[in-house]
């Protein structure tokens, strides 16, 4: 399992790395989608440690809420709950359609994966 939960983070930090490739030339769309994959896979794999598990879905919002007892996850999700919706929405609509992001939702959605990284994954 301990195997697993490392490939998680790892590919959920080169997800990161994508998402700030895309930033810097203007991808926002991209990067949204990046961000979100990254955020996803961290939560996977903190569930994961906890847990031994976690629900086959892509809703950001519904995987942190099977975390709530962990320190700082239902302060992130009251003050994100904009971010993370654009993120999910991120997701849904590069799969099916186009939808327009701009450069402050993107810093935003950074912040956000930067502070949910620390919450979850505290040395």
């Amino acid at each position: 399992m301990r195997e697993e939960i490392r490939f998680y983070i790892e590919r959920a930090e080169k997800f990161r790395r994508n998402a700030e490739f895309n930033f810097k030339n203007g991808d926002y769309d991209l990067a949204m989608l990046h961000i979100e994959q990254s955020m996803q896979l961290l939560i996977k794999a903190k569930l994961l440690d906890l847990k031994g598990c976690f629900e086959r879905t892509h809703s950001l919002r519904k995987l942190l809420s099977e975390m709530r007892e962990i320190e700082g996850v239902e302060e992130f999700l009251a003050n994100y709950k904009t971010v993370l919706r654009n993120l999910e929405r991120a997701y849904i609509t590069s799969r099916y359609y186009f939808e327009e992001f701009f450069k402050e939702e993107v810093e935003e959605a950074f912040e956000a994966l930067k502070e949910l990284k620390e919450i979850l994954w505290r040395e």
